[in-house]
Order: C-alpha cells, then sequence, then structure tokens
C-alpha cells in the first residue's frame, strides 16, 4: 500500500524526496518485512525486524518500507524535558537505530499494551499507563544500547556547536527564547551563530525558532480545543496575533482555517 498509509496524522506525514523535522522524539518499532532510513549526516541504511528507529526534536531524517517487502511499523512520539537530560547523558536517543534482538518480544508487547490502552480510551492519548509503558519501553531499547557513546547529531561534518543550537531550539522554543539565547546554549556570540546558520543550514536562526514552534501550533489545533491564545502561548509565541501572522506566512491559511481543514 502507499506510504505513508491515507489517513497519516498531518504532523508525521512526509515524503521521501524532502524527509521531514519534527518538535519531539520518536520511536518506531519495525515488526516485519524491511525497509530503509536515512538521517542528516548519517548514510541510508537498512531496517529489518526488531529495528527500532530513534528520532530525536529538530533532526532531518526519512524512512520509508522497501517496496518488494513492505513492512508493519508501531511508533510512539514522546517529548519533555526528561528525555534531553537521557539524551545528554548517553542513555537513550543518541543512535538512528537500535537491533533489539532477544528484547524484540518484551518491546513489542509493550507497545501492544499502549495500543490496548488507546483503543480502550476511545483514541485518548493522556492516559498515566501510556507514560509508565512509554519509559519501560525506553529503559529496554536503553539496556540494548548499551553504555558505549554512538552516533548522535553532532557526528561526522556537524559541527557541534550548530548541532547543539538546532537541538536546544526544538527542545526549547515553547518558551519565549531569543536568538541570544540559542547562541549562549551553543557557546558563541549571536553574530557567529547566525554566520554558522546561514553557511551549513537551510534556515536562519529565527526561521528555525518559527518552524519548531509552528509544528507544536499544528499538532495543538490538530488535536485539542484550545483557543489561538492558549495556543500561542503554550508554543512560546508571545501572542495569538504574532502566531497568526508566522502562521499564514508558512503554512498560507490561518490558524482557524488550518483547524477547520483538518477536522473535515
Amino acid at each position: 500500500m502507499e506510504y505513508p498509509a491515507k489517513g497519516h496524522p498531518t504532523m508525521y506525514d512526509f515524503e521521501w524526496r524532502t524527509g521531514r523535522v519534527l518538535p519531539e522524539y520518536l520511536m518506531i518499532l519495525i515488526t516485519e518485512g524491511g525497509g530503509e532510513y536515512e538521517f542528516r549526516n548519517i548514510d541510508k541504511a537498512h531496517c529489518v525486524p526488531g529495528d527500532v528507529l530513534l528520532i530525536c526534536p529538530g533532526q532531518w531524517h526519512r524512512y520509508r518500507p522497501l517496496p518488494k517487502t513492505g513492512w508493519a511499523e508501531l511508533w510512539i512520539g514522546l517529548g519533555g524535558e526528561y528525555l534531553h537530560r537521557l539524551r545528554r547523558k548517553d542513555v537513550i536517543f543518541t543512535k538512528p537505530c537500535v537491533s533489539l534482538a532477544g528484547h524484540f518480544t518484551p518491546v513489542h508487547d509493550c507497545f501492544r499494551r499502549m495500543m490496548d490502552v488507546v483503543v480502550r480510551d476511545g483514541g485518548s492519548c493522556n492516559h498515566p499507563l501510556l507514560t509508565v509503558a512509554a519509559m519501560e519501553i525506553i529503559v529496554m531499547i536503553a539496556e540494548v544500547a548499551g553504555s558505549s557513546k554512538m552516533e548522535s547529531l553532532s557526528n561526522k561534518s556537524v559541527d557541534p556547536r550548530l548541532a547543539n543550537a538546532i537541538e536546544f531550539i526544538w527542545t526549547s522554543s515553547h518558551r519565549p527564547i531569543r536568538i541570544r539565547d540559542v547562541a549562549q546554549a551553543a557557546g558563541m556570540i549571536p553574530r557567529t551563530l547566525e554566520r554558522y546558520f546561514k553557511v551549513a543550514h537551510p534556515r536562519s536562526v529565527r526561521e528555525e525558532i518559527e518552524l519548531s514552534r509552528i509544528f507544536r501550533a499544528r499538532n495543538l489545533l490538530r488535536q485539542t480545543k484550545m483557543s489561538a491564545k492558549e495556543i500561542a502561548y503554550t508554543c512560546g509565541f508571545g501572542n495569538s496575533r504574532q502566531m497568526i501572522e508566522v502562521f499564514h506566512r508558512l503554512e498560507k491559511v490561518t490558524p482557524s482555517e488550518y483547524r477547520k481543514r483538518v477536522s473535515q
């Protein structure tokens, strides 16, 4: 069948040609078939049943099933400062793909239990049991990954200061951060940071901040009944007018028009 399948949540939809960047962490368990994946500055590789793709906020990536085999996948989107701390300690989300081997069955079972909770609660994704199950999966994956240093956004030709800046933006832009805050997190002065982005990144610092906030806004518009004002403050915009202006510039529609379109 076509991939991503029709009805795929808008925020997670993408084309192989362009790839995608997310504002949250993502765990994708391959249960059948096989596919291929590629991350920024990590060459294209194959994945098989029992592999888990681990994607970080702000990290360009793409993946797809192989046409001859297809695949079956289970995935979870996660967020929160605690995951950011675990990644900084090289515990989890520092490697693009982890092979579960003998841990596949318990991780698969845990995914299934999460699905059962969502179905039982009519599609709600806020049940405390989901948090418990997600942490159980993270622990099992971390155990498989071991304590060795692994590939990350800062590998190969990517300057670690630039990688730190992008990571800071996607994990902190729900707060009213500015360019000088990003520069401080990356260990640069603002002028140097902006020069780095101009040379080595497709967007400016300000554009990257706006994009990460719009990703969050789109998600909240689609999944909640929060007002534009509430969403604006939740996503780091100074006010609803600013969010509307940025949203219209990037999405070519207003937030209310977007919400109406995705709810149809």
